[in-house]
């Protein structure tokens, strides 16, 4: 009996994939206030299945991504990359500025990530670069792809995925 060389998948979600952090978001000239979100993070990586019938280890994944995660808790999520904040890292914390808006935040409240803005979005991809950068250590050559969804809310969820290239070991971006 051939066996069928489909594509499966897994996720991996809940329960300590989760972080809770603030943030505001620029759009359209404006500043959003100051607020938080009880976020959730799911991943889903797709591919063959090995000789051991495996996509991929789930208790590995889970590791990983809760890893991520905790580094993510209860921080304000800076994003230094964004051309309407004007940033001031201090001695002892960080200055921001959008109009006539201005915060100061403790140094060891604050993660400085490399973002254009602090959306669902973004932070998906954010997410999905540094798992990827963390299953570099693992093989990966039966992986096509990889999908990241950070919801914000019950009802809103933001995914990013990207293709393994496998014979180049580097990534397409969608």
């Amino acid at each position: 009996m051939e066996k069928h060389a489909g594509w499966r998948k897994i996720k991996v979600e809940g329960g300590y994939l989760r972080f809770t952090a603030a943030h505001f978001i620029t759009f359209g000239g404006k500043c959003e206030n100051l607020h938080g979100h009880n976020y959730a993070v799911e991943v889903e990586l797709e591919g063959l299945s090995g000789e051991d019938q495996l996509v991929f280890d789930f208790s590995v994944l889970k590791h990983l991504t809760r890893d991520v995660c905790r580094a993510l808790h209860q921080h304000f999520l800076l994003p230094l990359r964004n051309p309407h904040l004007q940033i001031t890292e201090l001695a002892d914390g960080w200055e921001i500025h959008f109009g006539a808006k201005r915060y100061v935040f403790p140094q060891e409240d604050v993660l400085a990530l490399p973002l254009e803005n602090s959306t669902a979005e973004c932070l998906s991809e954010y997410i999905c670069h540094v798992l990827r950068a963390k299953l570099a250590a693992y093989p990966l050559t039966n992986l096509r792809t990889i999908t990241v969804g950070v919801a914000e809310a019950p009802t809103q969820i933001a995914w990013y995925q990207e293709v393994f290239d496998s014979e180049a070991g580097s990534s397409m971006h969608f």
